[in-house]
């Protein structure tokens, strides 16, 4: 290996390292604003067959399940356009949602 070959392979290893520190960590906040609909929903059934899956393990349970959330709060905010929903809240007489069959 002659000596340009030997830079050209350091240059190239030294770029790999580059774009895997640019890389965002699976499932960081960063992740989920990079990565597209498909891949989300692709990846959230992953965690949702883990969270069926965890058996007796409370902690891993827990954190399956906030990381659910955080795919669906993800989700939501993407069908959702950045709009906030306007949904008016009903009062009937009797209380709040309860059907006025009287």
């Amino acid at each position: 290996m002659g000596l340009f070959e030997a830079i050209e392979k350091n240059i190239q290893d030294i770029v790999n390292i580059i774009k895997d520190i640019r890389k965002p960590a699976l499932y960081s906040s960063k992740w989920f604003e990079q990565t597209s609909d498909a891949v989300l929903k692709v990846e959230r059934e992953k965690v949702r067959i883990d969270y069926c899956q965890s058996g007796d393990d409370f902690t891993k349970a827990c954190n399956l399940e906030r990381l659910l959330g955080r795919f669906d709060k993800e989700l939501s905010k993407r069908a959702w356009a950045g709009q906030e929903p306007k949904a008016s809240s009903i009062r009937r007489e009797h209380s709040w949602y309860l059907p006025n069959d009287d």
